[in-house]
């Protein structure tokens, strides 16, 4: 990958899709509108940043990025200056925030693509304003303050050095001042109250120091849920959007709707007797004698082998356990005594007839979270909006 480049998965109409290899993921537009529309309405006096870094969370940076757009996104968020010029090139034209801040010498790719860069130190805030001055322009920044995650950020109590170097730099515009809550998705809210404390505290002395018609903001999804007084000039909703709760528990209290379904079918029936083992190390023997299905799903599409003898498919509106170790490129599927036909759909999370298997139910089976596994599918994996 080159400095300014970014590889993106295959991203298919309809009439696109393979006919030789079945397996793709399947993402829904009006599900993704649909939990836009219900962020907006939660905070109807705020704007609206939609996230979409890490390609959109496995759901198509260009393609989520044009749907957030005509949908009305106030702005975008991203993780690596590459993911912005990307949108760029695609012509969205509203305001950019890379929220990973700068990576290497990559200031004047912010300048050139127009593109928000996070200064999280008074390290990183005069670089920026050493480039722009030799570039002859204006660098739109916004202040990342540290509130007690520990990850990138100006901490809190030294916010006021980073504050006032911004307000003597010729060069820097000011368009945001934020931070992020670390926890605002447990059910012990004290720590995410203490940061929002803190926050409201440099928003306080910000202002004092001369940053009135900057936007503050600080609530991702949960926050923006739980926290009312988070919201503030903007909320930034990012595996929300797509449908998912960073705590299971949320979705009864703010219902999304899914919009990522994996699909395969089935490529190979065999009987299987009793004792027989099946894939490597032979770690699941037939009970007894059953019919067992093969699905063209592995570890290099980004179905984790960790779900070996965990998880379950759907085939025919039915559950199936996944029996054996999943292979690179296969997996196999206990069907007992049903049977089936070669070239059934088989879905491997999303909804099939009245059954789903849920993202939270996998990663409950493999100690994951409910945003890693669209992120993992592979470049293999072509994407369907449908």
């Amino acid at each position: 990958m080159t400095q300014n480049s970014l590889t993106l998965p295959t991203v298919m109409t309809a009439d696109e899709v393979s006919p030789h290899r079945p397996t793709f993921a399947r993402i829904s537009r009006d599900a993704i509108a649909e939990n836009y529309g219900r962020f907006r309405r939660l905070a109807p006096e705020s704007q609206l940043m939609a996230v979409v870094k890490a390609d959109a969370y496995g759901h198509g940076l260009l393609h989520c990025g044009k749907l957030f757009s005509d949908l009305g996104a106030d702005y975008f968020g991203v993780g690596f200056v590459e993911e912005g010029i990307a949108l760029r090139r695609a012509g969205l034209r509203e305001p950019i925030l890379v929220l990973g801040g700068i990576v290497g010498s990559q200031i004047d790719l912010f300048l050139e693509y127009d593109l928000d860069l996070t200064a999280s130190s008074l390290f990183k805030l005069e670089a920026i304003e050493r480039e722009a001055m030799a570039a002859g322009k204006i660098a739109r920044v916004q202040l990342k303050i540290d509130t007690g995650m520990n990850r990138i950020g100006q901490n809190f109590r030294t916010a006021e050095t980073l504050l006032v170097a911004a307000k003597k730099s010729p060069h820097v515009l000011v368009t945001g001042i934020y931070s992020h809550l670390a926890t605002a998705e447990e059910a012990d809210e004290s720590f995410a109250i203490q940061q929002i404390t803190r926050f409201g505290n440099v928003r306080e002395l910000a202002k004092n120091t001369g940053f009135k018609d900057v936007t503050y903001h600080l609530a991702n999804s949960a926050g923006a849920i739980n926290f009312s007084d988070a919201r503030l000039d903007m909320i930034r909703p990012g595996l929300g959007l797509y449908g998912q709760h960073a705590a299971s528990y949320l979705q009864s209290k703010f219902p999304l709707k899914a919009s990522h379904q994996l699909v395969s079918e089935i490529v190979y029936l065999k009987g299987v007797r009793e004792s027989e083992g099946v894939s490597y190390n032979l770690k699941w023997t037939a009970p007894e004698n059953v019919w067992v299905a093969t699905v063209p799903v592995g570890y290099g599409d980004g179905y984790p082998r960790a779900l070996s003898n965990k998880a379950n498919v759907l085939i025919g509106g039915k559950r199936y356990p996944i029996v054996g170790t999943v292979c690179m490129d296969q997996f196999m599927v206990n069907l007992g005594h049903d049977r089936h036909e070669i070239g059934e759909e088989v879905v491997l999370w999303g909804r099939q007839g009245d059954e789903e298997i849920t993202l939270w139910e996998l990663c409950e089976a493999g100690g994951y979270v409910p945003y890693e596994l669209p992120i993992y599918l592979t470049g293999r994996v072509p994407r369907l909006f449908v």
